[in-house]
């Protein structure tokens, strides 16, 4: 039954990403020059609102997602949940800073996007997802956790256009080999 409502909130969100963007294109030619302000005003109007909502979706499918799970996660404001398994070494992971690291990336309905992958990148910088940039940083070498991203803080609205689907939400499990 878990698995049938998270393909029926990704089929309601796809829906919605649908709309929005059929929307905008019909909208924008069937608009005169003068009246550009007023529609740009509601086409903004219109796409915050859906984005709003399909923030708050993601929001709620974690929250019931490791509610169900009985994990022991925390809600960070950056709007991830984390769970700490070991911190690691003294001092934590700080920006600019060189992170070899093992992972595995699935989504919430247990589909594997990848598995014991071993993964470098410059905190701060643009070689990974924002939300592990951020998480990143509880963690010192040797550190181990679990991490849930949205999809605004992992691969967006396209995937990564190979293994990870559009407005995935993402569950990493990570393993901080060094820090230099």
């Amino acid at each position: 039954m878990d698995i049938v409502n998270i393909r029926e909130n990704k089929s309601v969100m796809r829906n919605m990403l649908v709309y929005a963007v059929f929307f905008l294109l019909a909208t924008a030619c069937n608009h005169s020059a003068g009246d550009s302000d007023q529609v740009n005003h509601i086409d903004k109007n219109r796409l915050l609102n859906i984005n709003r909502y399909l923030v708050n979706r993601d929001m709620d499918v974690m929250r019931h997602f490791v509610k169900r799970k009985s994990w022991r996660m925390s809600f960070a404001g950056d709007g991830y949940y984390y769970e700490l398994f070991n911190e690691g070494e003294q001092p934590k992971i700080t920006d600019k800073q060189q992170i070899t690291y093992d992972c595995s990336i699935a989504l919430l309905d247990g589909t594997s996007c990848y598995e014991d992958t071993s993964k470098n990148f410059v905190v701060g910088g643009s070689e990974e997802i924002y939300g592990l940039h951020r998480a990143i940083k509880f963690l010192g070498k040797g550190g181990k956790a679990r991490f849930i991203f949205p999809p605004h803080l992992a691969y967006g609205v396209p995937g990564d256009f190979d293994k990870i689907p559009p407005r995935a939400i993402l569950l990493y499990n990570v393993h901080v080999r060094e820090v230099k």
